[in-house]
Formats: structure tokens, C-alpha cells, sequence
């Protein structure tokens, strides 16, 4: 024991040298956590196809009961955001299409409805958007302009 120093003293240094030594040790975690969560946040950034887009729908075909022609002049959003692309699917079935946008600009967007699927498959190319929509009983295209 050094001269003027208690029990309770000798302990708490003896503390502190072993978090001193676990430093290099937490110091370490916490850099690839940051480095995970900074590529996680990466992946999720925006994509050169980032935007708001707007277009016509077109009813092509009918698979099975009723469907609805799309108002003459009518105007649907499509956004695509961090890679991620959301359209309102009004016609039918008034729900959100999402799905993921690949680096080429080919994407597919789907929601499950009660009567099953509705699949949005489509193509951003030079600013434009060309798609098909298929839900269980109609058939569409989107046709973006700009």
C-alpha cells in the first residue's frame, strides 16, 4: 500500500486501470458501429432517379371484371426517393405501390390488395417513366411526360 493512501482508494485505481486498458477495446465497437450505421445510411441515399414524377394512365386490358377507364387528362404522381419508388394506384383499388429502383433505372413496385398482387414494373430513362400495371383483374401502362 503507498503511504497515504486507504483501501477504498487502492480500489478505485485499480478500477480505473482496467477501463483504461478496455478502452482500445469500446473505442474499437464503436467504430464499426459508426461505420455500419454510416453504410447502412449510404444504401439508403438518394439515387440519381430521385424525383417526382408525373403521367397518364392508359387501360390496356381487362383480365377478369370490372375496370375502370382513367378519367381523359387525368395526372398520377409516381415519386421515387433514396432508391425508393411509391405510386398511388387510384383506378381501382386507391392504395400505394413501393418497391426499390435499381442503379440502371429498372424498378418494380408491388401491393397486396384482397383480391391479391398489384405489380408496377417500369423503366426511368432520361427523365422519363414508362410502366405496366397489373392488378388481379386490369391492365395499365403509365406514360410519365415532361
Amino acid at each position: 500500500m503507498i503511504w497515504g493512501q486507504n483501501k477504498a482508494q487502492i480500489g478505485r485505481g485499480r478500477s480505473t486501470m482496467t477501463a483504461k486498458r478496455n478502452m482500445p477495446r469500446r473505442l474499437g465497437l464503436g467504430v464499426v458501429l459508426a461505420a455500419a450505421l454510416t453504410s447502412a445510411a449510404w444504401a439508403q441515399g438518394a439515387s440519381p432517379f430521385d424525383g417526382e414524377y408525373v403521367g397518364e394512365l392508359t387501360l390496356n386490358g381487362i383480365i377478369n371484371g370490372d375496370c375502370t377507364k382513367p378519367p381523359l387528362g387525368s395526372e398520377y404522381p409516381l415519386s421515387i426517393s433514396g432508391g425508393v419508388v411509391r405510386f398511388k394506384y387510384v383506378p381501382r383499388f386507391d392504395t400505394i405501390l413501393s418497391g426499390r429502383i435499381d442503379p440502371n433505372g429498372n424498378f418494380k413496385a408491388t401491393a397486396r390488395v384482397k383480391s391479391g398482387v398489384i405489380t408496377m414494373t417500369g423503366r426511368v430513362q432520361a427523365g422519363n417513366v414508362s410502366a405496366k400495371i397489373q392488378s388481379p383483374s386490369c391492365l395499365y401502362s403509365f406514360q410519365s411526360r415532361q
